[in-house]
């Protein structure tokens, strides 16, 4: 009787400290996240910079991923840079309120150098978030790390 209670009771044990890892190590890939991608519209430098200052627009350029993103919160749009023509698309990631906005800029090739790309969308007015940058291709990508959070 004994041995059946200390079996029963490692078992037990088992099944909470492995529900406890699942839950407190995994990843946040896993946390529900609705995504939303576009491809970015050409627009210019100027378009992107007319009438910002520094409460309605917000960068993030973290080395090595070849790609500037700026947010316009007075126009809900996501601007996408690419800053090296390497053959990769760039890309800007905003993350916040469950949602994750992608905006793609397709130019690749050395055209493509400093070209510029907007994707406005219908995100909440306010809230907190975070911005990643990225390259890839039709198959794959990659995004850096996140900025800070940023609550607007």
């Amino acid at each position: 009787m004994r041995r059946l209670r200390t079996v029963v009771c490692s078992a037990l044990l088992g099944t909470a400290l492995a529900v406890a890892f699942a839950t407190v190590f995994a990843s946040p890939a896993s946390a529900a996240t609705n995504l939303y991608w576009k491809n970015g519209t050409n627009v210019s430098k100027s378009t992107v910079w007319s009438g910002a200052n520094a409460s309605n627009i917000q960068c993030y350029a973290p080395s090595g991923y070849y790609a500037t993103m700026c947010i316009r919160f007075d126009r809900r749009t996501i601007y996408v840079r690419s800053d090296k023509a390497n053959g990769y698309f760039k890309l800007g990631r905003w993350t916040g309120g469950g949602n994750a906005y992608v905006c793609q800029n397709n130019h690749k090739n050395s055209s493509g150098d400093n070209t510029w790309v907007g994707c406005h969308w219908t995100w909440p007015k306010k809230g907190c978030y975070t911005m990643r940058t990225g390259y890839g291709q039709s198959d794959w990508y990659v995004t850096s790390g996140p900025s800070g959070v940023k609550c607007y």
